[in-house]
């Protein structure tokens, strides 16, 4: 028998064709266009961001700065200028001489001028002085007599009583003792005289002395005398000059200059003792000087300073804020004394207004407490 035929060898597997260099490169050209796509996409997102904030930032109100308050000012002492003149009893006197000039520092009680009546003044005092001092000779004359008269009078009523006793015992006559009546009336009489004289004569002594205390008043008026010590800033009057409106010269304190603001009524809510300031001049171009705040008026007051522009209110109400100067800045301010100056005030801290409110209710519980007071 037969065997069956065997089955035929199954195919064998086909080798892989080898992968073209096309088919290689797309994914990556996908992966590349996918980066691309997200870098745009993520531009696109920023600068959609970008545009809204833009837009936001623009529809917002912006953001509001502190208001400072600017208001003119001239440099000053802070305790004023003083202009000296002559005394009204001396109005129409020429000056004789003046002892200062400008920018001179004088202490107080110097003689700083010397009026034409001083020479015929002095001679005032020494003719006073002279009748004062033959007064006195009359009045110490006039003592020796009234010693002399208490004498006799002593004298002669120790001999009326001594004649009085006599008669009546009979050993004098009525006509004796009389007589020694007589001189004792006459003796008190010449004693009452003298007295009077006297007191004539000090009455006379006295108004010798009253005139004396004149002349010698108006001598003292005929030199101007420095009231304090400080710094004649300016000299108005020369020799054989009668003083006019100006005066003779002007004089402050130097060491404590300062500066005058004259706030608008308007911002003095705004201002506050030991507020910080920025004074700015044409004087001192390129440099600032900083102060603070010392003093503030309680009176509204009519404008002193201006600008000169065309235009400019004339007739503005404002308040004096006197300004404190550190001591190299009162040094500078002392040589342009009346400098107009810009004065920029720095917006007040919470510290600043808590006390402005402190102070103003603090017055106005004193002005309440002087009100209610009895007898107001």
């Amino acid at each position: 028998m037969s065997l069956p035929p065997s089955p035929p060898d199954p195919p064998a597997a086909a080798a892989p064709a080898p992968s073209s260099p096309a088919s290689a490169s797309r994914p990556s050209r996908l992966a590349a266009l996918l980066a691309v796509l997200l870098l745009v996409l993520a531009g696109g997102g920023w600068w959609l961001h970008n545009q809204r904030q833009q837009r936001q930032r623009q529809a917002a109100p912006p953001a509001l700065l502190p208001r400072r308050i600017a208001a003119l000012g001239r440099v000053e002492p802070l305790d004023g200028v003083v202009k000296l003149s002559v005394p009204s009893s001396l109005a129409n006197d020429p000056v004789a001489r003046i002892l200062v000039r400008d920018g001179e520092q004088v202490r107080q009680g110097q003689p700083l001028a010397i009026l034409a009546s001083a020479d015929s003044l002095e001679q005032a005092v020494r003719q006073s002085q002279a009748a004062i001092a033959t007064a006195e000779r009359r009045i110490t004359s006039q003592d020796s007599v009234i010693e002399k008269t208490r004498a006799q009078l002593a004298q002669a009523e120790v001999e009326l009583r001594r004649y009085s006793g006599l008669y009546a015992s009979g050993a004098s006559s009525a006509e004796e003792r009389d007589r020694r009546q007589t001189l004792a009336s006459t003796a008190r009489a010449n004693l009452d005289q003298a007295l009077s004289d006297r007191a004539t004569l000090a009455a006379e002594l006295g108004e010798k002395r009253a005139d004396l205390a004149r002349n010698r008043s108006e001598l003292a008026k005929a030199t101007i005398l420095a009231p304090f010590s400080g710094t004649v800033f300016k000299v108005y009057a020369h020799p054989g000059d009668k003083v006019g409106d100006d005066g003779i010269l002007d004089i402050g304190d130097s060491s404590r200059m300062g500066v005058i603001a004259e706030v608008y009524q308007t911002d003095r809510p705004g201002i506050a003792l030991g507020q910080k300031v920025v004074i700015s001049a044409d004087g001192f171009p390129g440099r600032q000087m900083t102060g603070t705040v010392v003093e503030i008026a309680r009176q509204v007051s009519r404008q002193t300073v201006f600008t000169g522009e065309a235009g400019e209110n004339l007739d503005r109400r404002v308040v004096e804020v006197k300004i404190g100067l550190g001591p190299q800045a009162s040094a500078i301010a002392s040589t342009i004394n009346y400098l107009q100056v810009n004065v920029l005030f720095e917006p007040l801290t919470d510290a600043h207004k808590q006390q402005q409110r402190q102070r103003q209710e603090a017055l106005i519980r004193q002005q309440a407490g002087a009100a209610a007071a009895p007898g107001s």
